[in-house]
C-alpha cells in the first residue's frame, strides 16, 4: 500500500487544499484505489487507473480510470448547524462506507454496488432538506 499524491485544481478557495493523498495498491503500470477521496472527481473506491507522477513534485495531475469498480462516491458537505450524525448512521447501516475531514465539516461516503439506492435516496434528501449539501462525484449506480 502506498499513498498517492494527487493536485486538485482549485477555484474560487475549493477544494481547500491544493494536494490529496489517496491509498493505492500499485499493480505494475496502473493503481487501484484502497479509499475514497474527498476531492478527485471521477474515481471511486476501488477503481484501477493509470497515471503518470509529476516529474518535479510527484503529484498526479491526469489519471485515466481503466477498470471501475461499481462503487458510487457522494460527498456530503454540513456548515448548516444541523446535527447529521443519524443520517450518517444510517447510511452505515445500508453497507456504506463513510470517511471524515471534520475541519471542513465534509463526508465522503463510499457506496458499493448492492446498496439499497432508493433508501439512499431517502437519506440525502433529508440531508438536503436540513441544508447539507450534496455532491455525486461519482455515480455508477441506476
Amino acid at each position: 500500500m502506498i499513498k498517492v499524491l494527487f493536485a486538485l485544481d482549485v477555484k474560487d478557495d475549493w477544494p481547500p487544499v491544493a494536494t490529496e493523498g489517496v491509498w493505492c495498491e500499485r499493480n505494475d503500470a496502473s493503481y487501484k484505489l484502497l479509499n475514497t477521496p474527498f476531492f478527485i472527481p471521477g474515481l471511486a473506491r476501488g477503481d484501477s487507473f493509470i497515471a503518470e507522477c509529476d516529474s518535479v513534485n510527484g503529484h498526479i495531475f491526469d489519471f485515466k480510470v481503466i477498470e471501475e469498480s461499481g462503487h458510487s462516491v457522494i460527498w456530503v458537505i454540513n456548515h448548516s448547524h444541523e446535527s447529521i450524525r443519524a443520517d450518517l448512521i444510517e447510511i452505515e447501516k445500508l453497507g456504506c462506507g463513510i470517511e471524515k475531514l471534520e475541519q471542513y465539516h465534509l463526508h465522503s461516503i463510499d457506496v458499493p454496488k448492492g446498496v439499497n439506492i432508493i433508501r439512499l435516496d431517502e437519506i440525502t434528501q433529508s440531508l438536503e432538506n436540513k441544508g447539507v449539501a450534496i455532491a455525486y462525484p461519482v455515480w455508477r449506480h441506476d
